[in-house]
């Protein structure tokens, strides 16, 4: 019973082996599926949370911190499947979106750039120059990415439990080296690393539905929920009172603490909610 990601370039075949490797094991595999998820549960267009995962932030983004809301759409989608163990994701970024966890088989696929032009040749149709244009584009997109959102190489080894050069050993010689490395005990996935599971599952869902709405430190327990709201900082005028400055607050805090508990509720899975809303402050 493993977790594994597999990150790969464009055309180096890891879709296929991921599907081998899921077939093989009796695994779920996905990939685009957590896209078309997270799209609909947080209302969200599938190729705005594409691009947030592979195209590199652009300026505006980098300023109003967009990118960084439609991750957390997606890692909350990919969570509600990673959490029930035995899954094969074959997406973007899989390996550095569920950090948390240790016991993840965090696979890289890599070949050659020669063999990967050829294979876009093939399954494209177009001229040699045309597909080496393309895959150097989306490798400069991908690393860009990587290095803007997570401060990381995509190529660091690091990142990686196994590394196979697919041009080398082919892509039944790679799904055997994955099986075999999901089986051992090192990414063997016990009750205890189940219930973390869950409760980050549902602890990112919480952020992501409030991510719109305020500030919050959240914490999960066996479903039981805390959320944590800064209310910020209203600006004072010369001709508020004391009292209505005070009513003011309270009415801030009982409005935000409604709309918290209202949409936390009404997220499946969560038994119990408390929130604790810190009152504004006047500036």
């Amino acid at each position: 019973m493993a977790i594994i990601t597999i990150s790969r370039g464009s055309y180096s075949h890891g879709k296929e082996i991921a599907e081998k490797v899921a077939a093989k094991l009796g695994y779920e595999c996905i990939s685009r599926e957590v896209l078309i998820e997270a799209s609909e549960f947080f209302n969200v267009a599938e190729m705005k949370l594409t691009k947030s995962i592979h195209d590199a932030p652009s300026i505006l983004e980098r300023m109003t911190h967009g990118r960084e809301r439609y991750l957390l759409y997606i890692k909350a989608a990919l969570l509600e499947h990673v959490k029930n163990n035995n899954v094969v994701y074959h997406g973007h970024a899989g390996h550095l979106l569920i950090p948390e966890f240790p016991n993840v088989l965090k696979v890289r696929i890599v070949a050659d750039l020669e063999s990967r032009v050829a294979f876009m040749q093939q399954q494209e149709g177009i001229s040699r120059n045309e597909a080496l244009k393309r895959i150097e584009a989306d490798d400069r997109q991908r690393e860009l990415w990587t290095r803007y959102l997570y401060n990381r190489e995509i190529k660091d080894p690091m990142l990686y439990d196994m590394i196979i050069r697919i041009d080398r050993l082919g892509v039944d010689e790679a799904c055997d080296l994955i099986c075999t490395a999901a089986e051992s005990e090192q990414f063997r996935v016990d009750e205890k690393i189940l219930q973390n599971l869950a409760d980050l599952a549902l602890r990112t869902r919480v952020e992501a539905a409030l991510v719109d709405v305020c500030e919050t430190e959240v914490s999960v327990s066996n479903g039981v929920v805390q959320v944590n709201v800064e209310a910020g900082k209203i600006r004072k005028t010369g001709a508020s009172r004391l009292e209505v400055q005070e009513k003011v607050k309270e009415r801030i805090v009982a409005d935000i603490f409604k709309e918290v508990c209202n949409i936390v509720g009404a997220i499946p899975g969560v038994k119990e909610v408390h929130c604790e809303v810190n009152p504004p402050d006047y500036s």
